[in-house]
């Protein structure tokens, strides 16, 4: 099922200086932009119709759904060979891809002392003086496709404007958490810098700059994506005399639903996908790159790698303190611990061949099984928990006004047609996506 996504979410920097009522406001707002944006209703946990594994995997049809085939094919733990990169979330308080990273006079905390310095030193007069490694990945991207006016710059100032002359201030949490992670996924990350060739002089497009075009370009545009999962909108949800949440919608997807889209996107298809990391109303969302499991007894709590040692069947858990709420089709029950490395964000520099930031978490929950060890259900043990997953659609590309299809840009040779098309994307906030692939396959060890 292929459901549309004007905008997705991606998680916040760590990089950045946020209170925790700033990070809760950031989290709030990132999940209101994909209830906007999703054609998706709100769905229950357990194997609703909205939250089926199958919704998020790469080929349903093959998808393994048997723990004991699951152990026999060795996909107890997985990690991607190409893990998806790290980048910035592009703050609008410093312009977004406006940001001037490599400016040393570009140091501020608040949007209208970034955007006065702007004003008060343009791009024009850097250019002048051959300061093209001051310029902000939207300049360079403007003046080296002649965008002279409605540029991909005054858009992204723009967009920070609209908030300051609202509120009077633009919050640090604010950025381009909708592109960052689905750029990760889906283009090979920047490595080298690109040079190109100018009236004014040659300059680089560094590795940062690139990826913030390109998520820009996954954040602004309209592409097919899969998702799983249920939303949770209260700041601390009621639990139970079983420690779970009241609200269904804060049930989240189920751990059964959980474990075969990991086990299977990652173990068996080998691709990535995003999670909403956090189970209540806040958003956290960050691009996995792998997995491993232990399993473990329910009762006895000790650990094995011997997966039938593990189950118990429900007829001899006594003490199963969710009884009440088991699966109809469950007969048995395995512990589950699993450690889940996910991407995190860096900050923008000059560097090439920059590296990418992992870092994990556990999870517990168990898996409801049936007769034949089959994944029915599974109920959560760990207060946070995935809320809901996401990936854009293999060969998905976010739409571009005049699209150029596969013909290749070249670089050295910016023809008028590729201009115009660029000027009337910009218009639209988004950069021409012929050239984002450009410049990401002219980045390359080997373009």
């Amino acid at each position: 099922m292929n459901i549309l996504f004007i905008a997705l979410i991606a998680s916040f920097s760590a990089q950045a200086s946020m209170s925790a009522e700033q990070m809760q406001a950031a989290r709030k707002n990132c999940r209101q932009s994909i209830i906007e944006n999703s054609f998706q209703a709100a769905t229950k946990s357990g194997f609703q119709e909205g939250d089926r594994a199958e919704l998020l995997v790469e080929n349903p049809s093959q998808m393994i759904r048997n723990l004991k085939m699951m152990n026999d094919k060795n996909l107890n733990s997985a990690n991607l060979k190409i893990a998806p990169w790290s980048d910035s979330y592009w703050p609008l308080y410093l312009g977004a891809a406006g940001n001037r990273y490599n400016d040393p006079k570009f140091d501020f905390e608040d949007w209208k002392d970034a955007f006065d310095y702007v004003l008060k030193v343009p791009a024009s007069s850097l250019i002048a003086q051959k300061q093209f490694d001051s310029l902000s990945p939207a300049e360079k991207y403007d003046y080296f496709l002649h965008l002279k006016s409605d540029g991909l710059t005054q858009s992204n100032w723009a967009e920070g404007n609209e908030y300051f002359k609202e509120t009077g201030s633009v919050e640090t949490w604010m950025g381009l958490c909708h592109g960052w992670s689905a750029a990760s996924i889906m283009m090979p990350e920047p490595k080298k810098a690109v040079e190109v060739q100018t009236p004014a002089g040659q300059f680089s497009f560094y590795p940062s700059d690139i990826k913030a075009l390109a998520t820009l370009l996954w954040a602004k545009g309209e592409f097919n994506s899969r998702f799983v999962g249920g939303r949770c909108n209260s700041k601390n949800p009621r639990t139970d005399s079983m420690g779970r949440p009241v609200e269904m919608d804060c049930l989240d997807n189920n751990p059964g639903t959980w474990h075969m889209a990991i086990v299977n996107q990652i173990g068996q298809f080998k691709r990535s996908f995003v999670m909403d990391a956090t189970y209540d109303y806040e958003v956290w969302n960050q691009p996995v790159s792998g997995y491993s499991i232990k399993y473990y007894h329910p009762m006895t709590k000790s650990e094995t790698t011997d997966l039938e040692t593990a189950i118990v069947t429900r007829k001899n858990y006594k003490d199963d303190p969710r009884a009440k709420v088991r699966a109809a089709k469950s007969t048995q029950i395995i512990g589950v611990k699993m450690v889940v490395k996910y991407v995190v964000e860096t900050t923008p520099s000059v560097d090439e061949y920059q590296e990418t930031a992992i870092n994990s978490v556990t999870y517990e929950y168990d898996l409801e099984l049936d007769k034949d060890l089959n994944i029915v259900g599974g109920e959560w043990y760990s207060e946070n928990h995935p809320d809901f997953l996401w990936v854009p659609e293999k060969g998905s590309f976010p739409a571009n006004q005049g699209d150029l299809s596969d013909k290749a840009i070249n670089l050295k040779d910016i023809d008028s047609e590729v201009i115009e098309y660029a000027k009337i994307n910009a218009q639209n906030e988004i950069p021409f996506g012929p050239v984002v692939r450009g410049l990401v396959d002219s980045s390359q060890e080997n373009p």
